[in-house]
């Protein structure tokens, strides 16, 4: 459906697409650009206003489906999930002519929020809700089996080699670029270093700009370097304000907020939204059984990329908390770099899939000392030094990652 308020009532069909055309307000605050088309995407508001106002089935999702939206965004987000939702409707419902559609909304989210339906919700699930947070057990059976092999395994306690100044500055800057650049925000290392270093926003570019300096600053500002969110409840929501940080300007990500929908890895399907919450707050109280350091920042590591609790930057968070735990106890953070991410990559599915822990704990242990090889001090020197190990490469067919020695690193 398309809404438009002046070309309306009328169908256009593509093979398996129809695509309807109904009457309705231009652009409203919070709907997004659709990529450099002249159309929006509704926000999430917006489309469930829509959706609740009387139209017929062609046109209109289910009221059903409309509430089904609201549990999973309860079960994400707790209570504030629904109430920020009822409070941007209330705001958007006078613009658009949906002020009916915003007093049904208005119901169900009381409902939900309330001990007691009182006729209003209709799904099964939303007559079931019960209290408590769901967690994917399959999942946390995964997480202890990692954490038996970790609390076990031999690996480098590397002392911190960029821990202040200039180093730390440098070795942030470097550890952004690589985890921007392999999740696609790809910039030049000069022009990365221009963002970075000296705030020269790519114009045309200003929201991957702003991914990589979120980035930074998450690796290199005091508050967030060396803190490891604390575990159970309290857990999800400092990652939450870590993502808020991190995307703040990238709104069709939805910073801060836990996904609503399950995302997916070529065949690996990720926790679903409702088990979020529940399943990162209990697998967080595993890391306290294992060993500081390299250990449980692999532990860390995996937990967040395998929930994968959002949208979008579930990768780049994941490696800003490993590194947060390495920093914390004064050990030298991980460098995944581009060459290497596709060998990082396989590691995580032969866990997920296979349950093989080896190959991961392996691979992060490689990488730690791969990352401290290299003196900090000098981003003139440092970018040549990387270079020569064919760190910037993508294809590992063609080339192997060296060590600065020019030995072979994998």
């Amino acid at each position: 459906m398309i809404s438009h308020p002046t070309r309306f009532n009328r169908r256009i069909r593509y093979p398996g697409l129809t695509l309807v055309l109904v009457k309705g307000p231009s652009r409203q605050p919070g709907d997004f650009p659709l990529g450099s088309l002249d159309l929006y995407w509704s926000s999430f508001e917006r489309a469930l206003l829509e959706n609740l106002s009387r139209g017929s089935a062609t046109t209109r999702a289910p009221r059903d489906d409309v509430e089904e939206r609201l549990i999973t965004c309860l079960n994400a987000n707790k209570e504030g999930g629904p109430n920020r939702i009822r409070d941007r409707a209330r705001e958007l419902s006078g613009a658009l002519g949906t002020e009916t559609s915003f007093e049904v909304l208005n119901g169900m989210v009381g409902a939900l929020l309330s001990t007691h339906a009182k006729g209003m919700l209709k799904t099964k699930a939303g007559l079931a809700i019960a209290n408590g947070t769901p967690i994917d057990t399959n999942r946390i059976n995964l997480f202890n089996n990692l954490a038996t092999a970790l609390r076990v395994a031999v690996l480098p306690g590397i002392a911190e080699v960029a821990e202040q100044g200039t180093s730390r500055i440098n070795f942030a800057f470097l550890e952004s670029y690589f985890s921007n650049y392999v999740e696609g925000t790809r910039f030049s290392v000069e022009e990365a270093e221009g963002i970075v270093l000296r705030n020269k926003i790519v114009l045309q570019r200003p929201k991957d700009s702003h991914d990589i300096l979120g980035v930074f600053n998450l690796a290199n500002k005091i508050d967030t370097r060396a803190v490891v969110p604390p575990t159970g409840e309290d857990f999800v929501d400092v990652l939450q304000d870590r993502h808020l940080r991190m995307l703040g300007r990238r709104p069709e990500a939805n910073p801060g907020q836990l996904k609503l929908e399950t995302n997916y890895a070529g065949t690996t399907q990720f926790v679903q939204p409702s088990h979020v919450r529940g399943t990162l707050a209990e697998g967080s109280r595993f890391a306290l059984t294992i060993p500081e350091g390299l250990a449980r920042a692999i532990y860390y590591l995996f937990l967040i990329a395998e929930v994968h609790p959002f949208e979008d930057g579930n990768g780049r968070l994941s490696r800003l908390i490993m590194n947060a735990e390495l920093s914390r106890v004064g050990h030298c953070r991980v460098i995944i770099p581009t060459l290497f991410h596709p060998q990082f990559v396989d590691c995580l599915r032969v866990l997920t899939q296979g349950q093989q822990t080896e190959p991961l704990i392996k691979a992060i242990s490689r990488m730690n000392i791969w990352s401290a090889q290299f003196d900090y001090s000098d981003l003139a020197k440092l970018i040549p030094k990387v270079k020569a190990t064919n760190a910037f490469q993508e294809s590992p067919a063609e080339f192997r990652l060296l060590n600065a020695d020019g030995s072979r690193a994998t």
